[in-house]
């Protein structure tokens, strides 16, 4: 199949399996936990750490989220919650199993909070927005390849992302607050969401979703892959589809948290 068939193809699948998975609340959880479950099983080869090791502190913070993510007033009490977990858990590995370095340590206590945190707290996300987010990624993305590859001169981080220019970036920008003002035309989101503040929200989601894929591409180039898996043809792991999300998410949420 051509490469770039073959990419299509697939990305319209991973497309459409979001936009179904995000018309129904439980069917979004299960769709965060499997891409939770891949990102981790990716994120701990790039790192070198077992995953069976981290799978059961993520498991249990992610649930916990889904339990309470219908109380509104509880939501400060889970990011707590969340970080008590993580922080028994690494005290009770250092302290317990002595033959766990602090470089493990480091690395186990790393996954719960880039990996387990951000999956966890896109539960608390009203489903409408949640996908607003997946869709002004898209475009952002979109728009930076398309500027970065007729128009691109200037280097963002060369070092580590070679192709990513600083035209690409903008150009995603433009994309991007044009997504978002159409799609704050087309959806009814909850009071108190101005086309202001969805604005301040897209540039958030620009800013950090650069930085998450940039964040990324280093953690592949200190692991020596190209890749983070191989799972989507034509796109590698679900980490190298997900990476600008899973930086976004916490951002953002705290975001919507002050303005609402």
């Amino acid at each position: 199949m051509n490469e770039l068939l073959k990419r299509s193809f697939f990305g319209l699948l991973y497309v459409l399996l979001v936009l179904f998975a995000l018309q129904d609340e439980q069917a979004k959880s299960l769709l965060l936990l499997v891409f939770m479950t891949f990102s981790l099983v990716e994120f701990t080869k790039l790192v070198q750490i077992h995953f069976n090791s981290i799978f059961f502190p993520a498991l249990t913070i992610f649930a916990g989220f889904f339990l309470f993510s219908h109380y509104e007033n509880i939501k400060i009490l889970l990011i707590i919650i969340g970080f008590v977990i993580i922080t028994v858990y690494t005290l009770f590995i250092y302290f317990i199993f002595e033959r766990f370095s602090l470089d493990i340590l480091s690395k186990l206590l790393l996954s719960l909070i880039y990996i387990a945190i951000p999956f966890s707290l896109a539960q608390l996300i009203e489903n409408k927005l949640l996908l607003s987010i997946f869709i002004i990624i898209w475009a952002s993305d979109t728009f930076a390849f398309l500027t970065g590859k007729y128009f691109g001169k200037h280097k963002l981080a060369e070092k580590i992302s070679p192709k990513k220019t600083i035209e690409g970036v903008v150009g995603g920008l433009i994309g991007s607050l044009i997504t978002g003002f159409l799609l704050f035309k087309f959806f009814n989101f909850a009071e108190g969401f101005t086309l202001l503040k969805f604005t301040v929200l897209s540039i958030i989601i620009v800013i950090f979703g650069t930085l998450g894929d940039l964040l990324e591409s280093k953690f592949k180039r200190l692991a020596g892959v190209k890749d983070s898996g191989r799972i989507i043809p034509g796109h590698g792991g679900i980490l190298d589809r997900l990476d600008s999300f899973i930086l976004v998410i916490p951002f953002v949420w705290a975001y919507i948290l002050i303005v609402q």
